[in-house]
């Protein structure tokens, strides 16, 4: 009997690349197809990768706008600073989980792992 093991990463790649009106922008490019935006006051889930730069906004699953203490902290360049499987540690300690129903921010790995205290929530619909 031969096994098969393959990635459990749902993120195929990042790209910091800016929006077309120039904000800082991470792209996490997600298996399936969807494009999770990250900037400093939203975040975004996008159809496609070609998505995120249409100027009439086609393609936009869900937005959440970011403020205050529930902002995103860059750092060269970067909001994420690591991934694994359906988890996302950002630069500021912050943390995001990918689950079946939405894409979670939490203020830190221990309420992501307990999911409570959620700050934003990106429902896939």
């Amino acid at each position: 009997m031969q096994m098969f093991y393959g990635t459990s990463d749902i993120i195929e790649s990042i790209q910091a690349e800016p929006l077309a009106n120039g904000t800082p922008a991470e792209r996490l490019q997600l298996r399936g197809g969807p494009v999770l935006v990250l900037t400093e006051e939203a975040m975004a889930l996008y159809r496609d990768a070609d998505s995120p730069d249409d100027p009439l906004g086609n393609g936009l699953i869900t937005l959440a706008e970011l403020t205050g203490d529930h902002a995103l902290v860059r750092e060269d360049g970067h909001f994420v600073r690591e991934h694994r499987a359906g988890y996302i540690g950002l630069m500021d300690d912050k943390a995001m989980l990918i689950t079946p129903a939405a894409i979670q921010l939490f203020a830190n790995r221990d309420d992501a792992l307990r999911n409570q205290n959620e700050l934003a929530r990106l429902a896939f619909e």
